[in-house]
């Protein structure tokens, strides 16, 4: 690898492992990584910090989940509008992938904490606004997070199903979320597309609201929608239907030209999301959700797994979707003219907030908003092997 070695055995890149709402990665200055995200080595080289690809990610830092396994690159931004910029990084665990078509949300929870703690803008207390910029997406956030003496506050009463105990509520607002990813609130011009999966008909809602989701019926691919992830992923038939069925959406969006080439072309987007009406369920916790608590059930698949909880920038999609006269979502949401829609998961509930005026024939989804908790967890030094290295060992051993 072309890097100013550390040592003659491995090299090293420092960051601060962080929580940001439900998910958990790396955060790093672009400026102290060894080589750029331009770099021909580059994705081999995050797969190599993470340990992938292996389902247990025991020789890297990855968490062994698709929500565990996400990178933050940060830096001061140029823009008028912004102060920091960052671009996510979703390393595939079991695929030897680096997808940097989405955003994740949840960790964006974190990026103004990050910034403070790294001087990249000045804290003040008792909230300092960051304004963000995503270099995936093309989106600003304007992220309000509490201070404490300088610094992010980890203290607090706000809680979030998914995290357990409580932490400093950090307000992050999306704004102008439409079209990031394909650059059309609704990609296909249509708020309901009638795809083949298997020879049968299937309704698909594909919404752009700060990722790409495609919206089906629980019963329409023969689930309750209040299944939990262990049940999902039990039914090897039913998660690799759900894969077929993202396939055929990215054929459908252009973006591959068979189904089966989404895996690897584009395994983090679109995520594929089953909604039904509010129901009562109990969830993988101890916790039940009684259905006069929320507005909708869903559950949504993140890199060809289940979400333990749901996926932030999913869930801000599906509160915008809910809003959106004749999707799918529309049709099962208990109250679609509201601002806030609380909508069940596997591990409690979330609300998102979406403000959309125009008209119902040519909406616009000005802004969508999210509450999280986040918490600096580690600060240190992740190790690399040399990929010049292995190759050779690889060369070797072959």
């Amino acid at each position: 690898m072309e890097t100013q070695r550390d040592s003659e055995q491995q090299g090293r890149v420092d960051g601060l492992l962080m929580r940001g709402g439900t998910s958990k990665g790396l955060f790093v200055r672009k400026s102290d990584l060894p080589i750029g995200p331009d770099h021909e080595s580059f994705e081999d080289f995050l797969l190599e910090l993470y340990g992938s690809p292996d389902p247990l990610q025991v020789d890297g830092i990855g968490g062994s989940h698709s929500h565990t396994s996400k990178i933050m690159m940060v830096s001061t931004s140029d823009r008028d509008d912004a102060d920091v910029e960052y671009t996510f990084g979703g390393v595939g665990v079991e695929n030897p992938v680096i997808e940097w078509g989405g955003n994740c949300g949840n960790l964006t929870a974190a990026v103004g904490g990050f910034a403070i703690l790294e001087n990249l803008v000045e804290a003040t207390d008792p909230v300092t606004t960051v304004r963000l910029y995503n270099t995936n997406a093309d989106a600003l956030i304007e992220q309000e997070v509490p201070v404490a003496d300088g610094e992010p506050a980890v203290y607090g009463d706000y809680s979030i199903d998914g995290v357990p105990g409580t932490g400093a509520r950090v307000d992050s607002h999306f704004l102008d979320p439409a079209g990031g990813v394909l650059d059309s609130l609704l990609p296909t011009g249509n708020a309901v597309d009638r795809i083949t999966v298997d020879g049968e008909a299937l309704d698909v809602s594909i919404v752009d609201v700060t990722n790409v989701v495609a919206f089906v019926r629980a019963s329409d691919i023969g689930l309750t929608g209040t299944e939990l992830p262990a049940e999902l992923e039990s039914d090897p038939e039913i998660m690799d239907r759900l894969e077929r069925i993202r396939g055929e959406v990215c054929v459908e969006l252009g973006l591959v030209d068979e189904p089966g080439e989404a895996l690897y072309d584009y395994p983090i987007f679109p995520h594929i999301a089953f909604v039904s009406e509010p129901q009562s369920y109990d969830c993988s916790i101890d916790k039940r959700v009684d259905a006069s608590e929320i507005d909708i059930t869903a559950r949504v698949i993140s890199m060809q797994s289940p979400h333990h909880a749901y996926a932030m920038t999913s869930g801000l999609c599906l509160g915008a979707t809910a809003r959106l006269p004749g999707t799918i979502p529309n049709e099962v949401v208990r109250n679609p003219d509201e601002e806030w829609t609380t909508l069940g998961h596997p591990k409690g509930t979330m609300s998102v907030g979406a403000a959309v005026t125009g008209e119902a024939d040519d909406p616009t989804v000005e802004r969508v908003s999210i509450g999280r908790t986040c918490r600096p967890i580690m600060w240190g030094s992740v190790y690399y092997r040399y990929l010049d290295e292995l190759r050779a060992l690889k060369s070797t051993e072959e």
